[in-house]
């Protein structure tokens, strides 16, 4: 009887432990959270941003940062580059979420996410379920942006622009809402 038990757990354990291949973490492609120079002689080129809603958000890279067609003198910009399956990305949506609606009308999110394998209807559902009030980007383009912002191999990820373009700050890992707040607000006044 003890053999029997031990054996079904066995095997429930491999079933269900097994299931997924990408649950599996491998902490090598989440970002610690530390502060870094960044290369901010980005290589002037057009970019074009496909959101989940199928609208684009086209901008140019200059010697200076990012130059937003959109929101260009109107609004600071923060890109995001994020993972649905890192959970430091998932623990700052509720700060992202509530710094958009705090300075909604001088500050927009751009969030880049860095996978290949996910559908929009998986994506939208993940807006859903995390209550997220700013577009998310997906494609091939976002991968070329990464490499534009230095390469990125790791998330989270973010870099954010002043209302003219400029390039404020980088943000590596998990960031307070803190810190994130006081570099927005110079971003605004910039």
């Amino acid at each position: 009887m003890r053999k029997s038990l031990v054996f079904s757990l066995l095997v429930l354990g491999v079933l269900f432990g097994g299931c997924d291949s990408k649950s599996t973490i491998d902490g090598s492609v989440i970002a610690k959270t530390k502060k870094e120079e960044v290369n901010t002689n980005f290589v002037p080129q057009s970019f074009a941003l496909i959101t989940t809603d199928e609208k684009f958000i086209s901008f140019t890279s200059t010697t200076q940062g990012l130059d937003f067609d959109e929101f260009k003198g109107k609004k600071a910009v923060l890109i995001d580059v994020f993972a649905t399956w890192c959970p430091p990305c998932i623990e700052e949506i509720p700060t992202l979420v509530e710094l958009k609606e705090k300075y909604k009308d001088q500050f927009e999110i751009v969030s880049v996410l860095f996978e290949k394998d996910k559908t929009k209807e998986e994506i939208e559902a993940f807006i859903k379920q995390h209550g997220i009030n700013y577009p998310i980007t997906m494609g091939e383009e976002n991968f070329r942006l990464a490499k534009e912002l230095g390469d990125i191999k790791k998330v989270p990820e973010m870099f954010l622009f002043s209302k003219d373009g400029r390039f404020i700050n980088k943000f590596v890992g998990k960031t307070s809402k803190e810190d994130l707040e006081q570099y927005i607000k110079m971003a605004i006044e910039n």
